[in-house]
């Protein structure tokens, strides 16, 4: 979590222009040509502090890791079969599969929080924070106002997490059944 934290801090201005190149259309208070532009423009008309908004609910983001891998190491030791074979390809698959899904959903209103937080350029801001962000998006909205974009983003990042999280799976058992291999020959 600190690497997530650290790494989180020092990207969010990338982060920042990102959302704005995303959210920018003929309506919207600011409109870049390129990154270049972006960076000029949001240091000289907002200050760094530009840069840095949706940094509170980027870092609370980091709990994401913090439910998935616990999660996700549980899930694998019940699926486990019970000769003590290693955990088998599909069973990885769905363990990976269901513990990103479990912590999207649990972490995911930070991310709609951080964008809203990220796009305001023009004051007087709507949100004054992540709790006003809150409060505001609750009573104009209700709660679903906090899981706009979930289900294209499960369809996004589920399956590039079960892959991701299945190749490190069996890298690990090829590398350790390598590593076993010479030792025995060394024998």
């Amino acid at each position: 979590m600190g690497a997530g934290a650290t790494s989180t801090v020092l990207t969010n201005p990338f982060w920042v222009i990102k959302t704005r190149f995303m959210t920018q259309n003929e309506h919207t208070a600011y409109r870049y040509r390129n990154t270049a532009n972006a960076f000029t423009t949001i240091a000289r008309t907002e200050g760094l502090r530009g840069f840095y908004k949706g940094l509170g609910p980027s870092l609370m983001g980091v709990s994401h890791v913090a439910v998935q891998f616990p999660l996700y190491e549980r899930l694998k030791v019940w699926m486990r079969p019970a000769n003590g074979e290693d955990v088998t390809t599909l069973a990885i698959l769905i363990a990976s599969s269901i513990s990103k899904m479990a912590a999207s959903v649990a972490t995911y209103p930070h991310e709609v929080i951080r964008t809203r937080l990220q796009n305001q350029t023009v004051a007087p801001h709507k949100y004054r924070g992540i709790v006003h962000a809150v409060k505001v998006m609750a009573s104009e909205e209700g709660w679903t106002a906090f899981y706009k974009g979930m289900p294209t983003n499960l369809m996004r990042t589920v399956p590039a997490s079960a892959l991701t999280i299945l190749t490190y799976e069996l890298l690990v058992r090829k590398l350790s059944h390598t590593e076993e291999t010479s030792r025995g020959e060394e024998g």
